[in-house]
């Protein structure tokens, strides 16, 4: 009787330890919010959530998809109080990283890039080093890792094909060549370029090419990346926005503009208004992002990507604006760190998130992208080349609107007047230099 009750005993003791151990198991839910709303991006994250739960069927999502802008309101207004959701997209630098990092709201992540190797399977340092931090939240650029994107971003130049060929054009391979096609091109009764003035982020990339290739022709193209990385990413106050590269670069926008090689009332058009200028074969030159590359792939015209070219031929590469998708970071606050990153992992990594990027011509973290079986000729094939060239080479500028907290209002004014031929470029350089000293003064420090 006694060996009976014992042996009930265990085995309700047993039971009780599976139920409780699938109990669990069925309580494991992983939030996440993020911005990627969009039909394409938000099926790279819905498969890898499928995925996901093939391997671990006791977990489940919440899932919050809209708008960064929306998204940044409650994401800084819930970790703070250890609320909100496991994994989050963290918008760079002070609109969200900085912040929450000096918080302590974000977990580091080096102990996942070492385990999942993200350094040697997704894009080089030259863009993961934007998503770092110190650890004590003042200088961005170096020290931890906390955030991971699945997509990257890169500014170039898109050319009309047909009339490239119709005018015997060539890619020019120095800067000097490309003023002689854009002159080609106006004699020619074409457009050169198409320019939205409204969109202070046009400015930032088109003068931040041109900075590119002039950094590098006076100071050697590494010495420019390092340069550029010091004044946007470390905000260096041993560095200073007043030289001979940022003024020049100012002076060959405007001279561009007297020799009317922009789109005629470009200070009245804004991105969307200047991409159907390009699409519809009547300006030869589109100095944009990748983000554009859909919508020119299903246009009437047959379009080219290369990079802005050096200051010489033969140049190295200069540094090329660039950076990445608003990455995912994890809560410092989650009670599931190893399964956030797991899945992190899968987004980033997995087959299938290469392929949706690549059938929607987005540039895939992981690099370099096997373009073996692209069509060569094509736009897909030249953007992804040119991707790969840059990582590879380590040198990706910035979004110069990084380089202070204020610098979108400074420079977007700054750069709508230079365009306009209100001030000059000594100005122009002047102003920005003003807003990163003041900058000095403002940004964050160590307790």
């Amino acid at each position: 009787m006694k060996r009976s009750i014992f042996v009930i005993v265990v085995l309700m003791l047993v039971l009780a330890s599976i139920a409780s151990v699938v109990s669990a198991q069925e309580e494991v839910v992983l939030k996440v919010w993020d911005n990627y709303f969009r039909q394409a991006n938000d099926q790279i994250i819905k498969d890898a959530m499928e995925k996901f739960k093939q391997k671990h069927p006791n977990v489940s999502f919440q899932r919050v998809a809209r708008p960064l802008d929306d998204l940044k309101m409650q994401i800084m207004a819930a970790l703070p109080k250890g609320q909100g959701p496991d994994i989050m997209t963290v918008n760079n630098a002070e609109t969200m990283m900085g912040p929450l990092v000096r918080g302590g709201h974000l977990l580091a992540l080096d102990k996942y890039a070492e385990e999942y190797n993200w350094e040697d399977k997704i894009l080089s340092p030259a863009v993961m080093n934007r998503a770092r931090y110190s650890e004590d939240g003042t200088v961005l650029g170096k020290g931890n890792l906390y955030a991971v994107p699945f997509m990257g971003e890169l500014v170039g130049v898109y050319y009309n094909k047909e009339i490239f060929e119709e005018l015997d054009l060539n890619i020019p391979q120095s800067l000097e060549e490309f003023e002689e096609v854009l002159k080609t091109l106006k004699d020619a009764g074409y457009i050169p370029i198409t320019y939205g003035g409204l969109d202070d982020w046009q400015f930032f990339h088109l003068y931040g090419e041109v900075l590119g290739s002039v950094l590098a022709h006076d100071m050697g193209a590494d010495n420019a990346q390092e340069y550029l990385d010091d004044i946007v990413l470390r905000w260096d106050e041993d560095r200073s926005f007043v030289n001979k590269s940022t003024q020049e670069s100012a002076s060959i926008l405007q001279e561009w503009v007297e020799n009317d090689y922009f789109v005629d009332g470009f200070s009245g058009l804004n991105g969307d208004d200047a991409l159907p200028i390009f699409t519809a074969g009547k300006a030869a030159i589109f100095i944009q992002g990748s983000w554009y590359s859909g919508d020119i792939t299903v246009s009437d015209i047959e379009a080219g990507f290369f990079p802005f070219p050096p200051y010489k031929k033969d140049g190295k590469l200069p540094p090329q604006v660039g950076g990445m998708l608003v990455p995912y970071g994890i809560s410092a606050y989650t009670e599931h760190p190893d399964l956030a990153a797991e899945f992190i992992d899968i987004v980033i990594s997995s087959e299938s998130t290469n392929e949706h990027l690549i059938d929607n011509n987005s540039l895939p973290a992981s690099v370099p992208v096997d373009t073996s079986e692209l069509e060569r000729g094509t736009l897909k094939y030249d953007i992804y080349t040119t991707w790969n060239e840059v990582n590879d080479s380590g040198r990706l500028g910035h979004y110069l609107d990084w380089i202070s907290s204020s610098m979108w209002d400074t420079m977007g004014e700054a750069g709508q007047n230079l365009m306009n031929l209100d001030i000059s470029p000594v100005d122009f350089v002047e102003k920005i230099e003003t807003d990163f000293r003041q900058w000095q003064d403002e940004k964050p420090k160590a307790d």
